[in-house]
This record gives structure tokens, sequence and C-alpha cells, in this order.
């Protein structure tokens, strides 16, 4: 039984690397759009200040996005590194 857990208002299954990756992807490009900005504003009687701040850390939103992907394809048979081979001739 798939373990469903909601990402951006959409249900998704925990144990399916591909679908968290879409679903996580999809917010990373919501926060850089600007969509999870907030705004300050403190107002005194001389000053006026506004301050823009975003709660993500996309360090880490990155890092899991990279560990997702090679779990994706890992599932999916792919392989991300290849050996290099050299021969030699004489």
């Amino acid at each position: 039984m798939p373990t469903l857990v909601s990402i951006n208002g959409v249900a998704v299954d925990a144990e399916d690397p591909c679908a968290l990756y879409q679903a996580l992807y999809a917010v990373k490009l919501r926060i850089l759009a600007g969509e999870h900005v907030e705004e300050l504003q403190i107002q005194s009687p001389v000053t006026r200040e506004l301050m823009r701040f975003s709660s993500a850390n996309l360090k880490s939103l990155d890092a899991e996005l990279m560990r997702l992907a090679a779990a994706c394809s890992a599932k999916n048979g792919q392989r991300t590194h290849y050996a290099k081979r050299i021969r030699f001739t004489c």
C-alpha cells in the first residue's frame, strides 16, 4: 500500500522517487518565481522599510532533487555514471 504525502496540494506516493522529484521540482519552480515570498513592512513617523524574505532552503531542496533524480534513474534501470575504457595499441 503506497504511503501518500501532500506536496503543494497534490497527493504523491512517498515511495516513488520519480513522483517525488516531479512534485518537488514544481515547488522549486514556484519558489524561483517568487510565489513563496513574504513581505514585512515597518513604518515609523520618519521612515518606512519593506523587507522581503523566503523561508525556503534552496540548497537543501537542490540536494534532495539530485538524490531523487539518481534514485529515479536507478529505478528505471538507467546508469548515471559510465566507466571510461582505454585501450593502448602498439
